[in-house]
């Protein structure tokens, strides 16, 4: 999809956003006139009005996509701090129309989250942080796949719920919660523990022959098997020397 179109999208959604916020519902005339697009404009965009107000979610991400390209050193970050700067800006941009939010969270974001754009979009977001981070594990590629990036969008859908059922002061449990959830995430996919195993083992195997890695333990086996043959030989000569 175009930027340009993008934008026409996001402008529609919003104006769409604050439409609901002052009406408590939405109309095609309303949009209208806020926009100053056709009705047929506005549909070439969207097949109806729940779509218009569900786009508000992936646009969103849209936004923060230009908000992280104008941090120069946003590359530098840790993984945890990319994760954590997403997660306490998408808030900061929610509680700007946090009545919407919490009137359609569940309904729009949470309930129909399953191949929705909005999670479709923050799957990719979270696939970014971790594909272009150079300290991420090699181990951790085992199960950096598809599946995971999308559980992990999904966890984030479960964090935005939580945040908005969340009374403590200043929606402290929250931020504890994606603080502590962050920390842990990054000692997991940055510890090397697993991959110094790994080194360790092409050395020990890189040293021996690979023709016949069992190679040692049939040298032990033959030379108990000739042990104890000398062992009943020696029985046997013994027991001869007696009977003279």
């Amino acid at each position: 999809m175009k930027a340009e179109e993008i934008n026409k999208k996001i402008e529609i959604s919003w104006a769409a956003v604050d439409i609901y916020l002052n009406k408590g519902r939405i109309s095609i005339p309303d949009l209208v006139e806020k926009t100053k697009l056709s009705a047929t404009e506005i549909y070439s965009c969207f097949p109806n009005k729940k779509a218009i107000l569900a786009y508000y979610y992936p646009s969103l991400v849209f936004q923060y996509w230009a908000m992280i390209d104008e941090i120069d050193d946003f590359d530098s970050y840790s993984i945890s701090e990319k994760f954590s700067n997403f997660i306490y800006t998408s808030f900061d941009m929610m509680s700007e129309k946090m009545e919407f939010v919490s009137d359609t969270f569940k309904k729009y974001g949470f309930d129909t989250w399953t191949g929705s754009e909005y999670h479709e979009e923050v799957t990719t977001l979270f696939k970014d942080f971790l594909n272009n981070d150079a300290d991420i594990a090699v181990s951790a590629a085992f199960f950096m796949n598809d599946f995971y990036y999308k559980t992990l969008a999904t966890q984030y859908l479960f964090l935005v719920n939580f945040w908005l059922n969340d009374h403590s002061e200043n929606k402290e449990r929250t931020l504890a919660l994606a603080d502590k959830s962050a920390s842990l995430f990054e000692e997991i996919v940055y510890n090397k523990t697993v991959d110094k195993t790994f080194d360790l083992f092409k050395f020990v195997f890189g040293s021996t022959s690979f023709e016949n890695p069992f190679s040692k333990l049939e040298d032990c086996w033959n030379w108990s098997e000739s042990k104890e043959k000398q062992g009943d030989s020696n029985e046997e000569t013994e027991g001869e020397d007696k009977d003279e």
